[in-house]
């Protein structure tokens, strides 16, 4: 038969993704389609993918090229399509395509004559499924529109969620711009533009897979940025010849949206991404003229003013404040009606015009508390104020809720008291303006307000502006339904609708109260309110058709159906689903409907059904024969903490939401169920419980009196996403010492303040690895000082600090203290931009060590390197004392990349005097006991170095984080080798993630002390890591796990020493390479001992165990001679 649709899909090195992608093409319900697979010089394992996937499928064809580019390889597969086939789409092949994506889109074709389709997209991440933000204004239908009549089709810029009319496409000659980056936008808004009606599905069609890194992510690249500027002036000239309202409109999107990504990354950009996008966007700026900007916030104003008249010094001001404190932060200046923005770094203004409109001062109103009080009334609290207008007293910040019914008339003023809180201003981010008294506490009567949908809102007042806005949630993931019952057949359900809250009062016609489960069946039974006589029980599912079941009703009110569950079972899983991500269910749940006079009405459920059959966070029945893990009771432990029971099986994990870090829990199990004991989890944030790898359940009635904190504990139990049970990490530091306005306080006013103090005999460790070596050698003394630890306030950090030593959490008001006393600092990394030694101070920087790969300034022509960063590397050493180098080797590169021009103290690693201690027999010892080792176990340490590009999003000035993403398969690995090894497996500080559970792999991220590690390992393997030099001391073998070296060498980082020809050990590609050289260590060894031994004596420092004290001597300005019998130190002339 031939095909309805044609749908090109290049192919390019994807190999870890294109089976997935494959596959869900190959399951399109839509039979009727030929996939043209272009395979574009791939140079690893995709061309096998594909070419199989041909052979055992005759609708896939490949087609080969060599390697030109996206837009070749698109044009390429439009080429070599089937004639006269009517429709043609786009995949690209390390995304998934939802099962009935084509199907839809087609029928929607057919049915309007439209000619193309888009439906909704999901991004993919490391983090799951999230709704794309282009996208999140797609809540229904339009079909037959066309973008000039709705703007909001101009974010819609990709090809691949859209299908075709093949006779538009070659009717208008389209192609893919060749050589160029952001290829999509010359061909996707002109052809919106050329459609004579479009069909818009808001239903997802598409997951798009971002993966961290590729070429349209890269922020200071020089040429993306220029290519994305040219491609936006192409389309702006196509819509120029066509209609000027429709170019200056796009004009004005492109400024809102394609340019500010590349604006943002201006701070971190060389100088060559510096000039091109000042020279670029500013020529742009030029043409579209003043009339572009209007629409504009005044922060957005501000910045492009900046950018046409070239003044890039006072851009990049605006940017570092925007970058601390988000953007829209400003002072407001002038009279009502004639108010203006006054931005930090623009003196008196800066000549750029900044009039404030009515949107430019929004108000910002959140519910932070809910709860149902024995009157049966609710109680709300939150905060409301409006944005850069203070809220620093009772009389700055007047309110009322305002109460209206959804779609009605029917409006309800209700009274509001203003109450002090410090969390408004903690979430605001900024630290201009406090909004102390932007809290309200308000109640709201069900009985009053009658049956119907009531939208909450709060009417805010100060300093003469009036604003009204929706109350929302503090976050997207905290929206969550709230269900309440009134008695009578009656129910309040608080939940949101896009994003607003909303109150509904509503009648129920029938409540599932129970259920009896028979063999292949469960017998559903509940009770009739007000007359109902419903005929059926309708169940629908996500991707499944509907299934009808009889509704029996009795005498009076009761009435009962049966559920197959057999059949239900056998319908195929959700293919749209697997990828897995929040969301509200996964799409596997069958939610129930009664069906009275034609009429389908979600059928209520009580709060303590147990599952199958259950009510979701709604309070509505749903049917899930996957059985997920489920808790259904909570409450405090007896020693502390909070346990959890429910029914399930499998391993219980904690998940980090953000970063994706794991912490196992031990459980308990007793007759088909399990329990926990839940402690506080190792770092702030959410955390998801997981069983089996899946996510855990809430019950409704335990959902019903959510959050539950233990005392003293500082954590709580959550739900997110509905009804997914989450562990909440309280930040170390309360809401208002935290808040950015705190924090400012603490840094301009309260450390200089403090600075003027005497300083006090202390001694402030910063970091770990030398400081703690640095630290024991003056225990041992005796050295008669207060020791204070820099922790980061978490649980997992709180067992790094030594007995011997006061932890000080960092940003905490002692920490601020403790920079201005404390006489001696010793720091394994930077201090704060901000901090200046005083001159009796004593600052010892011992870094991390020899350097492996490049750093400092030595990452000037990197892509990942920061400039704002490096721009302040100067300053900063300046107030180092000392500078301790481990090596003749890494003095010059330690000058050089940290630009350090004062005292070098050559004195070793004190980080590594552990592995040359007399006593280190012994230590090896403790250290296997400690972390479980069997006797007689070989150890094999794995312990790879972070990737920038891989860096997780940047989180409020913390130090960046980087995702683990090993490229060695440790399970294979650990299989490989013999019953007598353990491997110990160690991230880098930075990077967070998870180990895979295997009785040969140990994680050891945790453990305090990397020496220790090294000290048992009779192997290391390691990628690119700096251990490599301590390591180096004890003369054991090191096996090189090199899969990405011309990649890290040519384009991440670079090396500071020629690595593939110096490297003490085997340059190792895969898994099982690694595997085979640890079977054969003895054999390698001799092969590299000469490597190995050179590179010791090249590049290693002393080996004496006495770079410790050396330190410490000049710490405590000890003066020892030269060439004493102890080991004596080398200082190095600047």
């Amino acid at each position: 038969m031939k095909p309805l649709l044609s749908v090109v899909v290049p192919v390019h090195n994807v190999e870890d993704y294109l089976e997935e992608c494959l596959t869900s093409l190959a399951g399109q319900s839509l039979r009727d389609i030929e996939f043209v697979l272009v395979d574009d010089g791939s140079t690893d394992g995709s061309r096998r993918v594909a070419e199989e996937f041909a052979a055992r499928d005759d609708r896939f064809r490949c087609v080969h090229q060599p390697n030109a580019g996206l837009s070749a390889a698109r044009n390429t597969g439009v080429a070599h399509t089937t004639a006269g086939v009517p429709y043609l789409a786009f995949a690209d092949s390390d995304d998934i395509v939802v099962p009935d994506a084509y199907e839809r889109m087609l029928a929607s074709l057919e049915a309007t004559g439209s000619d193309l389709a888009t439906g909704n997209v999901w991004r993919l991440t490391a983090q799951g499924r999230q709704q794309a933000w282009q996208y999140r204004w797609l809540t229904s239908d339009r079909l037959r529109t066309h973008i000039t009549r709705d703007a909001r089709l101009l974010a819609d810029r990709v090809a691949w969620n859209k299908v075709f009319r093949r006779s538009f496409w070659d009717r208008h000659a389209f192609t893919f711009p060749v050589g160029r980056l952001y290829e999509d936008t010359p061909v996707m808004i002109p052809a919106h533009h050329l459609a004579g009606s479009v069909d818009v599905l808001h239903e997802h069609v598409y997951l798009w897979r971002v993966r961290e890194g590729s070429i349209t992510r890269r922020r200071t690249d020089v040429r993306g940025v220029r290519d994305r500027i040219a491609a936006c002036e192409q389309v702006s000239a196509f819509l120029g010849s066509r209609d000027a309202a429709q170019r200056l409109r796009y004009d004005t999107s492109c400024l809102r949206d394609d340019f500010v990504y590349f604006l943002e990354g201006l701070p971190m950009g060389g100088p060559a991404y510096r000039s091109a996008f000042m020279e670029d966007a500013g020529a742009f700026l030029d043409r579209a003229g003043d009339a572009a900007l209007a629409g504009l916030p005044a922060e957005a104003r501000i910045r492009w003013r900046l950018v046409r008249e070239r003044r890039a010094d006072e851009l990049l001001a605006v940017l570092q404040f925007e970058r601390a404190n988000g953007t829209g932060t400003f002072t407001v200046a002038g009279l009502p009606g004639r108010r203006r923005a006054a931005h930090p770094g623009l003196v008196s203004g800066g000549g750029v015009p900044a009039r404030l409109g009515r949107g430019d001062l929004p108000a910002v109103a959140r519910l932070v508390e809910s709860s149902w009080g024995e009157d049966g009334r609710l109680r709300l609290r939150g905060y409301a104020y409006i944005r850069n207008i203070p809220a620093e007293s009772a009389r700055h910040s007047l309110k009322v809720a305002l109460v209206r019914e959804a779609g009605g008339r029917r409006l309800r003023a209700v009274p509001v008291r203003t109450v002090r809180t410090d969390r408004a201003t903690a979430d605001s981010g900024q630290e201009l303006h406090r909004y102390d008294y932007a809290g309200f506490e308000m109640t709201l009567d069900p009985e009053r307000l009658g049956a119907g949908t009531w939208l909450v809102g709060v009417v805010v007042a100060g300093h003469g502006v009036v604003r009204r806005a929706a109350l929302r949630a503090v976050g997207a993931a905290a929206a969550q339904p709230m269900v309440h019952d009134l008695g009578g057949g009656r129910r309040a359900v608080l939940a949101y609708r896009d994003g607003r809250l909303e109150l509904t009062v509503t009648r129920l016609p029938a409540v599932a109260s129970g259920h009896d489960g028979r063999p292949g069946a469960l017998e559903l039974t509940g009770r009739l309110h007000g007359g109902a006589r419903p005929t059926a029980l309708v169940l629908t599912r996500e991707e499944a058709a509907a299934h009808t079941c009889p509704v029996r009703c009795g005498d009076g009110d009761a009435f009962s159906a049966r559920i197959p569950l057999a059949a239900l079972a056998a319908e195929p899983a959700p293919v749209s689903g697997a990828a897995g991500g929040p969301g509200p269910d996964d799409g596997g749940r069958w939610r129930a409907f009664l069906l009275t006079d034609g009429v389908r009405v979600p059928l209520a459920a009580a709060p303590g059904l147990a599952p199958p059959a259950f009510a979701d966070a709604s309070g509505n029945l749903v049917v899930e024969v996957a059985r997920e893990p489920f808790v259904d009771h909570a409450g405090p432990a007896p020693d502390g903490g909070l346990c959890i029971e429910g029914t399930g099986a499998g391993a219980l994990v904690l998940r980090h939401g953000a970063l994706g870090g794991t912490v196992s829990v031990p459980v308990e199990r007793r007759e088909g169920r399990f329990s926990a004991v839940l402690a506080a989890p190792p770092g702030e944030g959410d955390w998801e419980v997981l069983l089996d790898g899946r996510p855990v359940r809430v019950g409704a009635a335990l959902a019903a009196v959510l959050p539950m904190g233990a005392a003293g504990a500082r954590f709580r139990l959550d739900r997110r996403h509905g009804d997914r049970l989450t562990v909440h990490g309280a930040p170390p530091l309360g809401e208002a010492e935290r808040s950015a306005y705190r924090q400012g306080r603490l840094r301009s006013a309260h450390y200089p303040a403090q600075r003027t103090l005497p300083l006090r005999d202390a001694v402030l460790y910063v970091g770990e690895g030398s400081p703690r070596a640095v630290h024991a050698e003056l225990v041992r003394r005796g050295t008669d000082a207060e020791h204070l630890w820099v922790t980061d306030g978490s649980a997992g950090d709180a067992a790094r600090v030594p007995a011997t030593a006061v932890p000080v959490v960092a940003h905490s008001t002692a920490w601020y203290e403790a920079l201005a006393r404390a006489r001696r600092i010793v720091a394994a990394g930077q201090l704060p931009a901000w901090f200046e030694r005083r001159p009796d101070q004593t600052v010892v920087q011992t870094w991390h060590g020899p350097p492996l790969g490049r750093f400092g300034l030595d990452l000037t022509d990197s892509l990942y390197a920061d400039h704002q960063d490096l721009a302040t590397l100067a300053h900063r050493s300046a107030q180092w004392s000392v500078l301790v180098s481990p090596s003749a080797y890494a003095t010059p590169h330690l000058r050089r990349a940290l630009a350090f021009g004062g005292e070098v103290l050559e004195a070793g690693s004190p980080a590594d005097d552990l592995l040359c201690s007399p006593g280190r027999d012994k230590a090896a010892e403790r250290v296997r006991r400690t972390l479980g080792i069997p006797a007689g176990h070989r150890v094999v340490l794995y312990a790879p170095t972070y990737r920038d590009h891989l860096a997780h999003p940047p989180a409020g000035g913390c130090a960046p984080q980087y995702r683990w993403d090993p490229a060695l398969d440790l399970s294979a690995l650990a299989r490989s080798l013999d019953g007598r090894t353990t491997v110990l497996v160690r991230r880098h500080p930075r990077v967070t993630g998870s180990v895979p559970a295997d009785p040969a792999l140990r994680d050891v991220s945790a453990h305090p002390d990397a020496s220790e590690l090294l000290l048992i390992a009779d192997v290391l393997v390691t990628d690119y890591s700096g251990l490599v030099f301590g390591f180096a001391h004890t003369g054991r073998p090191m096996l090189f796990h090199t899969y990405d070296l011309e990649h890290y060498r040519d384009t991440v980082r670079g090396f500071c020493l020629d690595f593939e020809t110096r490297a003490p050990g085997p340059l190792l590609v895969t898994t099982q390479e690694v595997a085979q050289a640890l079977r054969a260590t003895p054999a390698s060894a001799d092969l590299h001992a000469d490597a190995y031994e050179s590179f010791r004596q090249d590049h290693c420092g002393p080996a004496d165990g006495g770079a410790a004290r050396r330190v410490a001597d000049r710490l405590l300005g000890v003066d020892r001679p030269l060439g004493g019998g102890s080991g004596s130190p080398h200082p190095v002339s600047p």
